[in-house]
């Protein structure tokens, strides 16, 4: 472990980390509660880890700001938050596998419906853990992925409400295209059909819910009793830095080994990069192996000590490389910071993390690769250990400065 002259927090384990600013999460649950009529609940979408924030680590602030739900997408999902003491209602948004419905039903994690051939299952797995299952009807209204296509919604729905082990706790749908007027207003239109056909069944819907975070920011009209927000609870949108939410990641790693090449030595496996000067080049321990796409390679930027500093050769397992020599005060220790705003922290300016010009975005190595963020933040929970913060002042950073710690502050 290599020690750090950056007052950054920093993790006790490895010298490569995933920092979680829980103030931004904060930020955007409030925002997203300030776009909702009085009464109208959010679930707090916490799959795949919280898109790589770490489910656990954000889910008592997501509670305690706002977030009336949680929705997964596998029982271990919701078995872990349960696990943390997690004690609001959790939804599964998948199919749970037959074999795994027992183990949901006596955790109180609520069960999605997609087809009658699931109801069955769920009776006796409720009969046999003697507890009443809650399940959510999810409808197709136009994704064609998950979901009762809306003419088998009333032989469906009879043979649900025909069971008394198992309890109809809501109703919702998925849009396919959520930032969309026209595809968005067809499907709602759709939903509040098939809603006014449950009830002329004679079902009791207590939650009716359709909208995504897009949706729930672009078109009011699709909130009915909750919302789902999930990647911009974490202030990123798909392809793009988002102009209204905060993102809360950041990616950092500590400079572990840095040596000095002649003009015409190339670096890295298949020496894909040659120097064409004298220069110094660094390593920081983060790799595929950490979920950092390969094909990054020779495309990306650092942030070191307030500049931009370019990611060189093939990015290998658990190391790669980056032309360091501009940055004369540069050493070992020092924190290259890949996603989110530079550490900003010459010698003796400890302020200046505060006011730093420059920052990283997810979102440009989305483009890069053409892909989406929800992708690259989902791969970076494979080896890295997550730091969750706060914003706080520079003077109470100075006691990490010679002793960094892991935690939540």
């Amino acid at each position: 472990m290599l020690a750090s002259r950056q007052p950054i927090i920093a993790s006790v384990r490895r010298d490569a980390w995933v920092e979680v600013d829980l103030g931004a999460i904060e930020h955007n649950i409030a925002l997203i509660a300030s776009w909702l009529k009085p009464g109208t609940k959010i679930m707090a979408v916490v799959k795949s880890d919280a898109y790589g924030h770490g489910a656990v680590g954000t889910a008592e602030v997501l509670a305690a700001s706002g977030a009336n739900w949680f929705g997964v997408a596998s029982v271990d999902e919701g078995c872990q938050l349960r696990g943390a003491s997690v004690k609001e209602p959790i939804l599964l948004l998948s199919p749970c596998p037959s074999w795994a419905l027992a183990t949901a039903i006596e955790s109180d994690l609520q069960l999605t419906v997609t087809s009658a051939s699931q109801i069955k299952d769920i009776e006796e797995a409720a009969l046999q853990t003697q507890k009443v299952a809650s399940v959510h009807l999810k409808v197709d209204t136009g994704m064609h992925r998950l979901g009762v296509a809306p003419s088998r919604v009333p032989e469906t729905l009879a043979n649900l409400l025909d069971r008394p082990m198992i309890r109809l706790a809501g109703v919702f749908s998925h849009l396919a295209k959520a930032d969309e007027a026209a595809m968005t207003a067809r499907q709602n239109d759709c939903f509040q059909e098939i809603l006014a056909k449950v009830r002329e069944l004679g079902a009791v819907v207590d939650l009716a819910h359709l909208s995504s975070g897009d949706a729930t920011r672009l078109f009011p009209e699709t909130h009915h009793d909750m919302v789902r927000p999930g990647l911009i609870l974490y202030g990123l949108e798909p392809r793009q830095v988002s102009p209204v939410v905060k993102p809360a990641m950041s990616v950092r790693g500590r400079i572990n080994h840095m040596q000095d090449i002649e003009a015409g030595e190339s670096v890295g496996y298949s020496q894909t990069w040659t120097a064409q000067r004298r220069s110094r080049i660094a390593s920081i321990p983060i790799g595929y192996g950490d979920g950092i796409d390969r094909g990054l390679s020779n495309r990306i930027s650092g942030l070191l000590h307030g500049m931009k500093v370019q990611q060189i050769g093939l990015i290998s397992m658990d190391q790669m490389l980056f032309d360091i020599t501009d940055v004369e005060e540069a050493q070992e220790g020092d924190v290259v910071t890949l996603i989110g705003a530079d550490t900003g922290c010459h010698p003796g300016n400890i302020d200046r993390r505060w006011t730093a010009e420059t920052t990283l975005y997810l979102s440009t190595w989305a483009n890069l690769l053409d892909t989406v963020t929800y992708e690259l933040c989902c791969r970076l929970r494979a080896r890295m250990p997550r730091i969750y913060t706060r914003h706080i002042t520079p003077s109470d950073l100075r006691q990490w400065d010679s002793e960094p710690g892991e935690g939540k502050l």
